[in-house]
């Protein structure tokens, strides 16, 4: 009549579909705090979408993009589209005398991330072409955009 009931019984195929990672780059914001998210887990491909934010010293940024990621097991290759709305000068941003720059990094990024799947220590890096666009205070659409080379590295815990 009564059986045995378990909350939060381990499934054998659950998997780690949630990262926190800090995130180094050579262009742009040099650190960002990023959230990672699996939402679709296929058996060649899964998907995630990640948000972060950084702040320093007269800069804010809220990189957000989409990522294709290889492979079940711990080694993946990544495939990804990032923006980064960048505000220099960001203090003055909503104030009448507005004197912030603003920016928009688009990175098409490829790489590498190690991430196990239920979980751990989460590694990513990768080298990309990085395109800006700065347009003037004047004209929002009339941009001059430029093409850098990007590399990053994250770091972090998945869960």
């Amino acid at each position: 009549f009564l059986g045995p009931v378990f909350s939060q019984h381990p499934v054998n195929n659950e998997f780690s579909k949630n990262t926190f990672y800090l995130e180094l780059a050579s262009r742009g914001s040099i650190y960002s705090v990023n959230f990672d998210h699996i939402f679709r887990r296929g058996d060649k491909l899964s998907y995630s979408y990640r948000i972060g934010f950084s702040i320093e010293k007269n800069s804010i940024s809220f990189p957000v993009g989409i990522n294709m990621i290889t492979g079940k097991k711990s080694h993946h290759a990544e495939f990804g589209l990032t923006l980064i709305p960048y505000i220099e000068q960001y203090k003055t941003f909503l104030s009448g005398d507005n004197l912030s720059d603003k920016y928009l990094y688009i990175i098409p990024s490829f790489g590498y991330r190690f991430q196990p799947h239920n979980g751990g220590f989460f590694l990513k890096a990768g080298v990309s072409p990085l395109i800006l666009l700065d347009p003037p205070s004047d004209d929002f659409w009339k941009m001059n955009p430029r093409l850098f080379l990007y590399g990053n590295a994250g770091f972090g815990y998945s869960f």
